[in-house]
């Protein structure tokens, strides 16, 4: 059993969740109740600041609870420019420490020039017991610059991009787990075909 409130009212968006679980001694499941509430607040003319919080009453396979709260911002500047982050924690029973997450990501997307870069870390007892990470203990930073240009004297070629890019990810010892640098040229024809030579 369980409820749903969302709606927007002025410039706040408002989502709220509860559900009650019962149990099932046949599969060994434990009643739980699973709460979420999430507010986010449009500001300036293409930007946003939210909240969320969880909360999980009972844990599979163990006793104790789980919270999980954090704060975002997205802001959209000019026409291409854009910049977001979070930053989240969570609680467990039976858990200490290094239970953090956050990310910052900055995009400028014009036709001629690109620039990407984005710094994520996740604590290896980050546990989002409602919710779902893909990966835990790590810090990613990345990069990609991109240029591109329209050339008059090609027949039939719209665009032509040079871009390059560059992963580096370690665990939260700085233990080296992936690096990856990728270069790319990409034709792009008037008929939308593309050609693109990667190394």
């Amino acid at each position: 059993a369980g409820g749903r409130v969302t709606g927007k009212a002025g410039k706040f968006s408002i989502g709220a969740l509860n559900v009650q679980t019962a149990s099932d001694d046949a599969v060994k499941v434990d009643a739980a109740n699973f709460s979420v509430l999430r507010v986010k607040r449009d500001i300036l003319r293409r930007s946003s600041v939210g909240a969320m919080l969880t909360h999980r009453t009972t844990l599979v396979g163990r006793t104790g609870s789980n919270d999980g709260y954090g704060v975002d911002a997205a802001f959209g500047f000019f026409q291409n420019l854009r910049m977001d982050g979070y930053v989240a924690r969570t609680r467990t029973d039976g858990k200490d420490g290094d239970d953090t997450s956050y990310r910052a990501n900055v995009d400028y997307n014009a036709d001629r020039y690109g620039l990407q870069a984005e710094r994520l870390e996740v604590g290896k007892n980050f546990n989002p017991e409602i919710g779902f990470v893909r990966r835990l203990d790590m810090r990613r930073n990345y990069a990609m610059l991109r240029f591109s240009q329209r050339p008059k004297g090609i027949p039939h070629v719209r665009r032509v991009t040079f871009q390059g890019s560059l992963n580096y990810t370690t665990n939260m010892t700085n233990r080296l787990d992936t690096r990856a640098a990728v270069g790319q040229v990409q034709t792009e024809f008037t008929n939308s075909d593309l050609a693109i030579v990667s190394f």
